[in-house]
């Protein structure tokens, strides 16, 4: 099953907290509420906010494939 999140992305340059709204099954509802809020929390805590929905992928899986290889650092920490 598809799922969409409406997220609040916030105003980093103001401070503005960015969160997660919700999670729904229906996109529709989804796009509602976020154009909802739009209008109603464009502006917040002093500052700008956007309201946009995400497909969510498939749950249990890493989807960004940088994270599924180990992490190399780029300095050696062997070294003093």
């Amino acid at each position: 099953m598809t799922k969409y999140m409406v997220f609040n992305v916030g105003c980093i340059e103001c401070g503005v907290s960015s969160n997660v709204v919700g999670l729904f099954t229906d996109k529709a509802k989804a796009d509602e509420l976020a154009y909802t809020l739009h209008d109603t929390h464009g502006w917040r805590e002093g500052g700008q906010n956007a309201f946009r929905v995400f497909e969510l992928p498939e749950q249990d899986d890493v989807v960004a494939e940088e994270y599924t290889k180990p992490y190399v650092s780029p300095f050696n920490d062997d070294e003093e």
